[in-house]
């Protein structure tokens, strides 16, 4: 099944977008959060389509996802770990997985692009912040998803540790913004304030 947002896609690369459930910190499902006339999880799509038709969202509770006119998996595992979606989504990865999630919230598909044009074989390629390596805005190919599923089977849960032992290429968002005038491409959305950002955050959608 293809998503119906797509307007360019390698055939090789399918995205995976994690989309929990509900927030403890902010009492809602931040996926189903309203935004600039869309769900930030309809924004994540419209982001990731400029690279690839095949567009999965992975979640708990998949009937609050119906009609995005994706495939909406259920995730096979109840424990609060974003891993238990990684692993969901890793048997459906021939080659290459763009990773991400409804509240990592992009500003445009340039990073995304720049991440795919970044890669190179065997190894992952992943944003770095100030705050350190992003998972969640990442291209995967599908050789290293099984350092996930050891994490995972090892409840080994913290992200970042798995990525400082991964094969990568990382690219660094200050840069990127400051060769691109875009700023900020990125917000992750973890606290209550981070709402009030939200209004204060520009759309490139025209952006190559």
């Amino acid at each position: 099944m293809k998503s119906n947002l797509a307007k360019a896609g390698h055939e090789n690369l399918i995205a995976g977008i994690l989309s929990g459930g509900r927030s403890r910190r902010l009492g809602v499902d931040k996926g189903l959060i309203r935004w600039k006339g869309m769900t930030l999880v309809e924004h994540c799509m419209r982001n990731v389509s400029r690279l690839t038709s095949d567009i999965y969202v992975v979640t708990k509770n998949p009937g609050d996802y119906a009609g995005l006119g994706c495939p909406v998996l259920q995730d096979l595992f109840c424990i609060p770990t974003p891993l238990s979606g990684m692993v969901t989504i890793a048997p459906f990865v021939s080659a290459w997985l763009l990773l991400t999630a409804s509240d990592t919230i992009t500003t445009s598909a340039l990073l995304f692009q720049e991440l795919w044009a970044s890669r190179e074989p065997g190894k992952a390629v992943i944003a770095e912040s100030e705050a350190g390596l992003e998972p969640f805005l990442g291209i995967y190919p599908a050789e290293l998803l099984p350092m996930w599923e050891e994490a995972f089977r090892m409840k080994r849960f913290q992200l970042r540790k798995v990525l400082e032992k991964m094969p990568k290429v990382v690219l660094n968002v200050k840069g990127l913004e400051k060769r691109t005038g875009i700023e900020p491409l990125f917000l992750n959305l973890n606290r209550s304030e981070d709402l009030a950002l939200l209004d204060t955050l520009p759309l490139h959608y025209d952006h190559p």
